[in-house]
């Protein structure tokens, strides 16, 4: 991995500056874990300090930062000098601290370094920079296990949470751990947290459905990469929200992404304005309800009906790729006509047909020529497509409106109107536990 050219051009072309050489012998950690904190609670300390091990000493790399939004200087103090709190581990390198036994923590403050950041780089930039040196100390041999996690805050990890990486195939570039929820004090933020993790779910499924191979959940902290991989795709983007979704977008398009099961990674509820969208703001959205359930958070079923048979139509669109073509071939799969129109006309409206004629181009075999094609029609245009079947006429809908809906993407049947058994459901389905 040391000597690939991926990993060489990432480390003089793309790495993030002023990172520090690591100073420990080869081979010192088996696994790293990187957690981008702001305005977090020195009680974090004290949660990765149990943090499982897996087969060897574990690091955690903790990168401290704040928004130049927020012009309170004060706003990581206390964690910062939690962090101080803790015995040096490595007298040449005092941001190297102890947590435990088998756990040591990095602490790369980027506030005290350089400054806030800017808020529109936001938590991307942080995962970048904290990524970015465990990347480095891999390549420099301090570590040895290939795969870089990615965390956060508000996650408590399974026992086996590195052990699984272990086990995976050598054709993996990354892996997405399952999650759940678990409820905090403010039994409002509660419901509204389920009830965006279920939109979660529905969108997945969904795409599951469709046989979309972007058929994936996009959490920062429940995912893993190799760290050669990382480096191929040129590392986190820079970012205030959806770093994580436009890494797993990139990385897809290089090799497998594993979905595992087994025991979930629980993530607190709680409130949060960290970054300008994702989990706090939707959480945030959903709470200012007065009736959180009547709320339409989830896509129309329809829009993935409509994606399915526009992906069943590509094969077929491999020699003759017209929107005629395309009409004909949607109509074997007996679309509604007015769904078929608006499938065709925002395939269209995303250029379609000028990307088909880059697809034939580009690959001779109908295999080559699908996998140009779903390289051109990644998970930002699948997004940009059910949005388009959503504005032509196929609004979101509420929990209980699903109830009536085709087709019908829950696996648990008649208990759509309870979001907590809809929840366990759905771990069912896909294998998931909670600890």
């Amino acid at each position: 991995m040391r000597d690939s050219v991926a990993c060489q051009r990432y480390l003089q072309r793309h790495i993030e500056p002023h990172l520090e050489d690591c100073r420990q012998p080869a081979g010192y950690w088996r696994n790293v874990l990187v957690i981008p904190a702001y305005r977090e609670a020195p009680e974090l300390l004290q949660r990765l300090a149990t943090l499982p091990t897996g087969a060897g000493r574990v690091l955690v790399i903790l990168v401290l930062n704040r928004p130049d939004s927020d012009s309170d200087s004060n706003a990581n103090q206390a964690l910062r000098q939690a962090c101080k709190a803790l015995p040096v581990a490595c007298a040449a390198t005092p941001a190297l601290r102890r947590l435990s036994e088998s756990t040591d923590l990095y602490l790369q403050d980027i506030e005290t370094l350089t400054g806030p950041t800017p808020a529109s780089q936001g938590v991307g930039l942080a995962r970048k920079i904290g990524c970015d040196l465990a990347f480095r100390w891999i390549m420099q041999g301090a570590i040895i296990g290939p795969w870089i996690g990615s965390g956060d805050a508000d996650a408590h990890y399974p026992p086996d949470y590195f052990l699984q990486l272990d086990r995976l195939p050598g054709t993996s570039v990354a892996a997405i751990y399952p999650f759940r929820h678990i409820p905090g004090p403010d039994e409002n933020c509660n419901r509204a947290t389920a009830l965006y993790e279920l939109r979660l779910h529905h969108y997945r499924l969904g795409l599951e459905f469709a046989a979309s191979p972007y058929a994936l959940h996009t959490l920062g902290s429940c995912l893993a990469f190799r760290a050669e991989h990382y480096a191929q795709v040129r590392g986190f983007p820079k970012r205030a929200g959806g770093e994580d979704f436009y890494l797993l977008n990139k990385l897809a398009k290089i090799g497998p992404i594993t979905k595992l099961s087994g025991r979930c990674v629980d993530l607190q509820s709680r409130h949060s304005q960290r970054a300008p969208f994702g989990t706090g703001p939707a959480v945030a959205a959903i709470n200012a309800d007065g009736n959180p359930l009547h709320q339409a958070l989830y896509y129309h079923p329809a829009c993935f009906e409509a994606l399915r048979c526009l992906l069943l139509a590509m094969p077929a669109l491999q020699q003759h790729g017209d929107q005629r073509e395309l009409t004909r071939q949607l109509t074997q799969y007996h679309l509604d006509a007015k769904l078929m129109a608006a499938t065709t006309a925002t395939a269209q409206a995303l250029g379609l047909e000028q990307a088909l004629h880059h697809c034939r181009t580009q690959g001779k075999t109908p295999a080559q020529f699908l996998r140009q094609f779903h390289q051109w029609f990644d998970a930002f245009r699948t997004l940009k497509f059910v949005h388009g079947i959503r504005d032509a006429g196929w609004p979101a809908q509420n929990l209980s409106q699903l109830a009536g809906l085709a087709p019908g993407l829950w696996p648990a049947g008649d208990t759509v109107s309870d979001d907590e058994a809809l929840r366990c459901a759905v771990r069912r389905h896909w294998g998931w536990k909670t600890q």
